[in-house]
């Protein structure tokens, strides 16, 4: 007779992953156990690449180096070895690795294009392109170099001179994938102008009524940096109200920029004068990082000074940053803590994004109640804890999508100790021109 019983399906299911994770872990311990003193240098290399790609850095590296112990003119084992030093941010160990291979062979390709990235991903286009129109003026025809020198000139900012070089590559191959997408992102990036609109709402468990928000922007590219003008409108304690501000990001050096603000304000909802200052450079392996002061003037006897940094790390395209305020008052100092997570998704105006923070908030919608008595302004420093989620997204050549939403528990400043949750929406667009 023949049976009739059938496995369930949700056993089916966990068989088949208990089958595919045995067969990875007898892979990873065959690979494990695999004696490289028996293995040639091509294989080695071989496997070096495969840890490589895999992720497993470290493994690749001391392959790599095996392989050079062995054989030190392995050109590619040591461009290999530069590459994944350059994917964890180890600029100049990268280009030490590149520079011994051009010292052997000054025109071997792979090693000037390897050099060439890690030269545009730590953003030294000068260095690009003048390495790059070494590279040209012997293959004035090779379309890597091409496109290497497009990204040079669109990281310096030489919009005309970068979609010129583009135009050549076309007429030389038409049908390169590149051509479209860097054609697309140089348009984007050449224009000087945008326009920008946002909304928010932030909407309480109980006690608050509905708060709404709201900006107009326009910025321009000038030749100190980015400058953007806004008029701020806030809806909020039974009342209205607008400010002006205007921000800069002026250029002071190679990997080192400032932002500069100043907002005014007549209204009892805004600092009557809104101040802020900040340093950024560029740090060693893939750290950025700031120091910086905000100070929100509300009159003679309301004022809240906040002092600030950050510190951020790029690493493959995620880029992490912590960064804490520090807030002088009465009672002593106020301490609170953000924590930042983006992941990009192909260029750096693209990303997902993840919040975190606690302590006292140094935004000034939450440290302001207008009491309704007499119009008079009160500051109060409140505790919270902030958790939120973004998205920044283009949805046509020019124009900019964001959104973020986030939900904070704010304590109460009328009853100190006690908490309600805001739930805060924002999203916006952004038209360049």
């Amino acid at each position: 007779m023949q049976s009739s019983y059938r496995m369930p399906a949700a056993k089916k299911v966990c068989w088949t992953l208990a089958l595919i994770l045995t067969s990875l872990v007898l892979r990873h311990n065959a690979l494990a156990q695999t004696d490289t003193s028996k293995l040639t240098s091509d294989e080695l290399f071989s496997l070096a690449r495969e840890k490589a790609f895999a992720g497993q850095r470290e493994e690749a590296r001391g392959l790599c180096r095996t392989i050079l112990v062995r054989s030190p003119s392995y050109s590619d084992a040591r461009i290999l070895l530069g590459r994944v030093y350059a994917w964890d941010g180890r600029w100049e160990e990268a280009r030490a690795e590149f520079r011994r291979v051009l010292q052997e062979k000054p025109a071997y390709k792979d090693a000037l294009l390897a050099l060439l990235d890690v030269e545009i991903w730590d953003e030294k286009y000068d260095r690009a392109l003048t390495l790059v129109n070494e590279a040209l003026s012997s293959h004035p025809s090779d379309e890597d170099f091409i496109l290497k020198k497009v990204r040079a000139l669109k990281g310096l900012t030489r919009d005309e001179e970068a979609l010129l070089v583009l135009n050549k590559l076309e007429d030389l191959n038409p049908s390169l994938a590149e051509i479209a997408s860097l054609r697309k992102s140089i348009s984007r990036t050449s224009m000087n102008n945008s326009i920008g609109i946002n909304y928010a709402s932030d909407r309480f468990s109980d006690t608050y009524d509905p708060m709404q928000y709201a900006y107009f922007q326009l910025s321009r590219r000038t030749a100190l940096g980015s400058l953007f003008g806004r008029v701020n409108y806030s809806s909020r304690f039974g009342t209205r109200g607008l400010q002006v501000e205007t921000d800069l990001y002026p250029r002071l050096a190679d990997g080192v920029y400032a932002y500069l603000n100043y907002g005014f304000s007549n209204s009892d909802l805004f600092p009557r004068h809104r101040a802020g200052a900040e340093v950024y450079t560029k740090l060693p392996a893939s750290y950025e990082g700031s120091v910086g002061l905000r100070h929100l003037y509300f009159g003679p006897s309301s004022s809240v000074s906040i002092y600030t940094g950050s510190l951020g790390l790029y690493v493959g395209s995620y880029w992490l940053s912590f960064r804490p305020y520090f807030i002088p008052n009465d009672a002593g100092l106020s301490k609170s803590a953000s924590l930042t997570l983006r992941k990009y998704l192909g260029d750096a105006e693209n990303f997902l994004s993840l919040r975190a923070g606690a302590g006292f908030s140094a935004d000034e919608r939450t440290i302001q109640s207008n009491t309704g008595f007499q119009g008079q302004t009160e500051v109060f420093h409140l505790q919270s804890q902030m958790v939120g989620i973004g998205i920044q997204q283009n949805i046509a050549t020019y124009h900019l999508f964001v959104a973020t939403f986030d939900v904070t528990n704010q304590e109460l400043s009328f009853s100190p100790g006690n908490y309600v949750v805001m739930y805060s929406l924002s999203v916006g667009l952004r038209v360049r021109f």
